[in-house]
């Protein structure tokens, strides 16, 4: 844990939360949750502590959906005060399970954003079939060999079955979205196993009519486009389909109405310049990335988000304004350095900045 954090963890419950709330009073916090679960898993948000996080929202913020948050500066001219918006991705039905009771029982307005190919059962979430391909296997008898990816043989448990994840799950994402696909069949060959066509319970996706529930009952469904690819390895057209067909398929399914969109991955590599114009074209009122920065809501078609889960020390950093804060500490200060040493850039207000 940085300086930063110890500091935050130390001053924060003597009145540093409620002093960065003040300071950030105008700038909204959009928080991002994906999956949920009882008893809890490890990244995961359990309804326990969800129930926490939503009342506190609920006792000292303005809750939002995002797409509530982008209508009300259009009517307004600015953003609401103290306004905290909760997002969660991808549309699997632990939302439903877990999730949406507890935000209906306060009554606090959500946004969900979901994959539609996923939802309509064509595909299941290529990062989940990496995990199910681990979940299948105890032990990788010989190296993982694939283009420039080499995985070792070993034994694969709780140690090891996150290395091997994210070494696989960061190879794919660097690959072509039709290369993408071939390396996990390929991978899935290596380790003797066949990829079921069904999508196993575990990921369980939502249905049409859960949804449309949902979205009578201020959770608003957003889109995540229809496959789930990273729309920095796609071409324009591709990306234009993905964005189109995903905004296409919530009207027809759930009524035409107003809808905000979220980037798939939502890291810097995930983006190109031409992104946020097609998604606005395609009828979207703002975007979401999924990482934090100075930049904050800035940009109505990068706005970026904090991750939120069980850890209720990240919570109130997030809400509070704190980790906005510390973002914009830290590129004021490299700012000053760079003028110091000549190197000055002007911060663009795009994803990289």
């Amino acid at each position: 844990m940085g300086l930063f954090s110890k500091t935050i963890r130390t001053l924060g419950p003597w009145g540093g939360y409620q002093l960065a709330r003040q300071i950030c009073r105008n700038q909204p916090r959009i928080l991002m949750y994906h999956r949920f679960s009882d008893p809890p898993v490890k990244g995961w948000a359990s309804p326990h502590f969800f129930e926490q996080q939503v009342r506190h929202i609920k006792d000292n913020y303005n809750p939002f959906s995002l797409v509530g948050l982008m209508q009300y500066k259009r009517e307004h001219g600015r953003m609401p005060s103290h306004a905290v918006v909760i997002t969660v991705d991808d549309g699997y039905r632990d939302f439903y399970q877990y999730a949406y009771p507890i935000l209906k029982k306060y009554q606090v307005p959500s946004t969900l954003f979901v994959t539609t190919g996923f939802i309509e059962r064509k595909l299941w979430l290529w990062p989940d079939k990496i995990t199910w391909l681990l979940s299948q296997v105890d032990y990788i008898q010989e190296a993982v060999t694939i283009d420039a990816l080499r995985s070792e043989a070993g034994p694969v448990n709780a140690e090891t079955r996150q290395v091997y994840w994210q070494q696989w799950n960061d190879h794919a994402l660097s690959l072509p979205d039709d290369e993408k696909h071939w390396f996990i069949d390929e991978l899935a060959r290596q380790l003797g196993k066949a990829i079921p066509e069904a999508i196993p319970p575990e990921f369980e996706p939502l249905s049409w009519d859960e949804l449309a529930e949902m979205q009578q009952n201020g959770v608003e469904i957003g889109g995540h486009t229809v496959t789930h690819p990273s729309l920095g390895r796609v071409s324009q057209s591709q990306a234009k389909v993905e964005i189109v067909g995903c905004s296409n398929a919530l009207n027809e399914n759930l009524g035409r109405r107003s809808r905000t969109f979220c980037y798939p991955n939502g890291q810097p590599s995930d983006f190109q310049y031409f992104l946020p114009a097609l998604v606005e074209d395609s009828g979207f009122l703002g975007a979401v990335t999924a990482f934090p920065d100075a930049n904050g809501t800035k940009d109505p078609f990068l706005m970026r988000r904090h991750v939120s889960g069980d850890d209720m020390f990240q919570f109130f950093k997030a809400t509070s304004g704190v980790e906005l804060l510390g973002h914009r500490l830290r590129r004021d200060i490299r700012l000053r350095r760079d003028f110091f040493l000549g190197t000055t850039d002007i911060a663009s207000p795009g994803v990289n900045a």
